[in-house]
């Protein structure tokens, strides 16, 4: 089977667009002050959608950070970094894509976007790698050897180590080399994928070659185990 994707909805705010300062529609932007916590800054059906837009979890409020906090909730709660539609000549049931640039993922079942969320993945001196990969096994509790750390709702997708998985986000590249997620949404991946479903690591900027290049090399998945 063939996979050919085009992009015929694009929209979404870059990473780059972030650091300049460009506000969504339905957001404002806000610099954490000492003693922040969600709590103070927002009511609790905002919490999700901050650490999600901010790629941030609780625990990395820094003071003197800039954040966007929402105004127009129903705005807010429509707003989407990555494509919302993905149109397809032969469907993928399901797909995920991770936007390295952007850091965020979008979940795709049949081109359409299910849910989206921020990530954090590998830091400068252990970079995350790009390509096609499948889902090769998943388990609800890991601990990894190599670094002493537990690593919750874990998704193998490489041979040489690569994870999805629950972990710190401090609003940038930091892990080594795996994709760490919210709790929230490193539980709802955990029980969305099952094993072989393509996962496709790609530069945003270059997302429309991306897309293209994932879908020629995403029929090497038909013909692995």
């Amino acid at each position: 089977m063939q996979f050919f994707f085009r992009v015929v909805l694009f929209v979404f705010f870059s990473a780059a667009s972030l650091c300049c300062a460009i506000t969504p529609e339905g957001f404002r932007e806000y610099e954490v002050k000492k003693g922040d916590t969600f709590s103070k800054i927002a009511p609790r059906e905002h919490w999700d959608i901050i650490k999600q837009i901010n790629r941030i979890d609780e625990s990395h409020l820094i003071i003197g950070k800039k954040i966007f906090l929402p105004t127009d909730w129903e705005l807010a709660k429509k707003f989407a970094p990555v494509p919302k539609y993905l149109a397809q000549d032969d469907k993928w049931e399901k797909a995920l894509f991770v936007f390295l640039d952007s850091q965020y993922f979008g979940a795709y079942e049949n081109g359409q976007l299910v849910f989206w969320g921020p990530i954090s993945s590998g830091s400068k001196e252990h970079t995350t790698p790009r390509g096609v990969f499948k889902v090769l096994w998943k388990t609800p509790f890991y601990r990894s050897k190599k670094y002493n750390a537990d690593m919750p709702f874990a998704v193998n997708i490489s041979d040489g180590g690569i994870f999805l998985h629950q972990q710190a986000l401090p609003g940038r590249p930091a892990s080594h080399g795996c994709v760490r997620l919210l709790e929230s949404d490193a539980k709802k991946i955990f029980y969305w994928v099952k094993k072989n479903d393509p996962v496709i690591l790609a530069k945003q900027p270059r997302i429309f070659g991306a897309v293209f290049l994932c879908a020629f090399l995403a029929k090497k998945i038909k013909n692995t185990p």
